[in-house]
């Protein structure tokens, strides 16, 4: 195995930094291109020995065949080698029998390697009745130790080897025939050729080269070092310098042990010592010493014994190599070879969304597009600094990067740090073992920020407004697009929608509702709309446009085109279909997924120009356009009926962004000459908020953004709701209650409008153009019938501008007054106490009967009977 480039490591810099290292406040190592280091790989050799085997010495029987130069180079002519390799054509019809012997191959052992083995390259063909073989003996006597015959219309394509080993220029190629032969070692093999035809044979032609007996390295030999450095004689820094190192020892005899004997030796002398060096293909202007003799390039005539493409057989990709012929020998050589290679980083620029851009803002997540002409086909490292002041105070490791271009996103955003405004120098370096790349450019750091804000008026007309300025001359920011945010910090997220919208020709957008409008990074942006079919029995086919938009009505080329995810429905089931869309911001633009009746349908929006992505804060809105025409009969419009609606502006914060929290209101604004900017939030929905914050988000010419809010204090509109106690009713009785509201705004009047809803009832009375100013309290008098059947009755307050109710009660409507049903029980009770007094004073007193004495009872025992002409009874007066 030669330059095994897939398995490379990359080798990083010592002083490099992490992705996450914090960058402000303090110096670290800045990476200038300060030689790094290189890949051992990059630069190896290997140590051949071989005996090559000619015309010279080889017999012939039964004919001559035709020889020719092989791939071999006399390396003191320069000249190709003669006689390395030979023909043999028989036409057809002709009686044959045709061989080339070497009966002395000699099997040495070999210095570099224990392993010795015979190679050769043969291929041709041969035809029906024609016959070509070769056989490897030991003995002649004996059967071949290795053999192979083609017979009768057969192709000889070479291969494959039943032994892999070597390097070039004698390897083990695919198409190669090699044995491994280190068993013979001290003994001699014969090789024969045979080649037959009968007189009825069809023909055959067969080529045979290269025949080398071999010892070679397993395992090529590493640099010891390897630098990389810009050529600094190179004004136009396009060139880089490697610089490699490695220690060899070779010697071409050698003395080895004499088989079947005990203490007898063998000698032998290769005829070729060579050391073949390998380095990438994209690499020019080698040269090589020895101990500190220039060895190449040669001097003309003389030439390197063989040069070329290194062989894919041999794990090399890319890979050229040189063999030089070294026939003495050397116990140790310092070798070192240079040689030149293009610098790596082509170009390095700013980008927002691959866009160039110049300026950036304090909070801002960097882009850097960097330009990649690598030599060597191995994914790498780009390290990217951004330095003011000559200190890094942002950097990051970017893996896996290639040829060609790319977008590195950093994740740390530009430190807010006003005292580093200005000229940043971004340095980017490239390695990736085998390539070194240095290049940089410049960007601004600037600071767009909002001085003065100030906002007055009512929630139905509100004024905002300030001053853009730049941090860094406090000169005025004129022709800023922007948007002023009302949202109600921590609160949450929640629901602002479009006007309903109710008529269209074909299929329409009704409204469309942002869920979540204020978000930052990591964040989705959520939104629903629907879609109506004003003639339900028409089937429709359709298909949705989503553009991103800066400002309304204004395209930038940031929108895609996709099918209406609702199935097989033609839109004639339902009378309106809701979907909803989901929006990421992504460093390369807008990735979206559309889910209906489901199923989802996701999309890319490209960035656009001006862009828009994920690195930097702003605002914007998307319009959502539907074309639509009939499945199967004349469209109404030609050639497609076409409905859009635009959503309402968002708000994508970086810096310090105020959420979870609820956005409730915008207005656009562009900034005059001055820097002034001022604009009118008149949808009524800033009531309600416990903290009201107030954010300008916009972008200028250059596309930088605004960072710094204007100072204003947090505002709470909640109004405060009391009402008296609700008093019992009767059944359709004329009520008045009192609701008593209390403004905790310090700065923003209330106008209102407030309903009294009763359950069962309804709305029974709305009072509009109520008028509370900040800080003040007002009561406000409802009247109203109670309902008309007995029973217990919520009441609730409510403003359509303050989005929740203001306050609930109950109410209890019975038979009779509450008044009544209280005198009613007393007077019932006095008339029973008075009937109970007259009853013991009218009725009439029983009779009684006097007791007898004792003398009428001793008198004979019995009563005296009375006269019946007397009363006994006495006037109870």
């Amino acid at each position: 195995m030669l330059i095994v480039l897939s398995l490379m490591p990359v080798v990083p810099q010592s002083s490099q930094s992490g992705p996450d290292a914090p960058a402000q406040g303090h110096a670290s190592a800045i990476v200038t291109g300060p030689d790094p280091s290189g890949g051992l790989v990059a630069f190896n050799a290997s140590r051949v020995q071989f005996d090559l085997y000619t015309e010279q010495t080889a017999s012939l029987f039964g004919g001559t065949p035709t020889w020719f130069v092989g791939n071999f180079t006399n390396t003191q002519s320069g000249t190709p080698v003669q006689g390395t390799g030979f023909n043999v054509t028989v036409p057809a019809g002709t009686l044959a029998n045709q061989n080339v012997t070497w009966s002395k191959v000699n099997i040495p052992h070999g210095n570099v390697s224990s392993t010795t083995y015979l190679r050769f390259d043969w291929r041709g063909g041969v035809g029906n009745g024609t016959k070509a073989s070769y056989f490897v003996y030991n003995e002649t006597s004996k059967p071949p130790v290795f053999s192979s015959t083609k017979i009768n219309q057969t192709t000889i394509t070479g291969g494959p080897p039943s032994f892999t080993a070597g390097s070039p220029p004698v390897g083990c190629t695919p198409t190669d025939e090699c044995y491994d032969v280190s068993r013979f070692i001290g003994f001699n093999l014969t090789l024969t050729f045979h080649f037959n035809s009968t007189s009825s044979g069809k023909g055959l032609s067969v080529r045979v080269s290269n025949i080398a007996v071999v010892a070679a390295d397993a395992t090529p030999i590493n640099s010891l070092s390897h630098s990389m450095k810009l050529d600094p004689t190179d004004s136009t820094q396009a060139r880089v310098i490697h610089d490699a190192n490695q220690t060899l020892s070779y010697f071409a005899n050698v003395t080895y042990h004499k088989p079947n004997t005990v203490n007898g030796n063998l000698t032998h002398n290769w005829t070729q010592m060579v050391v073949t060096y390998y380095y990438p293909n994209s690499y020019t202007s080698i040269s090589i010493s020895q101990n500190g003799t220039s060895i190449f390039p040669l001097v003309s005539p003389a030439a390197p014994i063989a040069q070329g493409n290194c062989p894919a057989s041999f794990f090399c990709t890319d890979t050229h190599f040189v063999a030089l012929n070294m026939t003495g020998g050397i116990a140790r050589a310092a070798i070192i070879i240079a040689a030149n290679s293009v610098n790596a980083e082509a170009r390095v620029e700013t980008t927002l969304g691959g866009v160039t851009t110049n300026y950036w803002g304090p909070g801002d997540l960097l882009q850097v597009k960097v330009n990649l002409h690598q030599g060597v086909n191995v994914t790498g490292s780009n390290i990217v600094s951004a330095s003011k002041t000559g200190v890094v105070r942002l950097t990051q490791t970017f893996t896996n990067i290639k040829k060609g271009i790319s977008l590195e996103n950093f994740t740390t955003p530009l430190p807010q740090d006003t005292s580093l405004l200005g000229l940043w120098t971004v340095n980017s370096t490239f390695i990736n073992g085998y390539d070194y790349g240095f290049n940089s450019t410049s960007f601004t750091l600037e600071q767009l920020g909002v001085t003065g804000f100030t906002y007055s008026g009512s929630n139905q007309r509100l004024t905002t407004g300030g001053t853009l300025t730049y941090a860094s001359n406090t000169s005025p920011a004129p022709n800023v697009n922007g948007y002023v945010f009302a949202v109600d910090s921590g609160s949450g997220a929640a629901p602002l929608s479009t006007m309903t919208v109710t008529s269209g020709t074909g299929i329409y957008i009704s409204n469309i509702t942002l869920l979540n409008g204020v978000f930052t990074s990591g964040d989705q942006l959520i939104m629903m709309f629907t879609l109506v079919n004003p003639v339900r029995t028409l089937a429709m086919n359709a298909t949705l446009t989503i553009d991103h938009e800066w400002v309304s009505g204004v395209s930038h080329d940031s929108n895609a085109t996709i099918a209406v995810p609702s199935g097989a429905d033609t839109f004639t089931i339902q009378p309106a279909y809701i979907y909803r869309l989901n929006a990421t911001f992504t460093p390369g633009g807008i990735r979206i997924t559309v889910t209906g009746t489901g199923n989802s349908i996701s999309a890319m929006l490209p960035p656009g120009n001006p862009p828009v992505t994920s690195l930097r804060q702003h605002a914007g809105l998307f319009r959502i356009t539907v074309n639509s025409e009939p499945v199967s009969v004349t469209s109404p419009c030609v050639p497609a009926c076409t409905n859009s609606l635009e959503s309402p502006a968002y708000a994508y914060v970086l810096v310090s962004p105020p959420v979870p929290g609820r956005l409730l209101a915008s207005g656009n604004f562009t900034s005059t000459f001055t820097g002034a900017f001022s604009t009118i939030i008149s949808s009524g929905k800033i009531l309600g908020a416990s903290r009201l914050t107030f954010l300008s988000l916009g972008r200028d010419s250059n596309g930088l953004a605004i960072t710094v809010q204007g100072k204003s204090t947090q505002e709470s509109t909640i109004l405060q709701s009391k009402i008296d106690n609700i008093p019992t009713a009767t059944q359709n009785q004329p009520l008045t209650l009192l609701l008593h509201l209390t403004s905790n705004s310090t700065i923003i009047d209330m106008s209102i409008t407030i309903s009294l809803n009763v359950e069962g009832s309804g709305v029974v009375q709305s009072q509009s153009g109520i008028l509370i100013s900040h800080g003040t309290s007002k009561d406000v008098s409802f009247n109203f019938n109670a309902p008309a059947k007995v029973g217990v009755y919520s009441l609730t307050f409510f403003s359509p501008e303050y989005g929740a109710p203001l306050i609930t009660g109950t109410l209890q409507v019975s038979v009779l007054q509450s008044s009544l049903q209280v005198i009613i029980p007393a007077i019932i009770g006095l008339a029973a106490t008075i009937v109970i007094l007259l009853f013991f004073l009218f009725r009439k007193k029983p009779q009684t009967t006097p007791e007898p004495s004792a003398k009428d009872k001793s008198a004979g025992g019995k009563p005296i009977k009375p006269n019946p002409g007397t009363s006994t009874s006495k006037s109870l007066t």
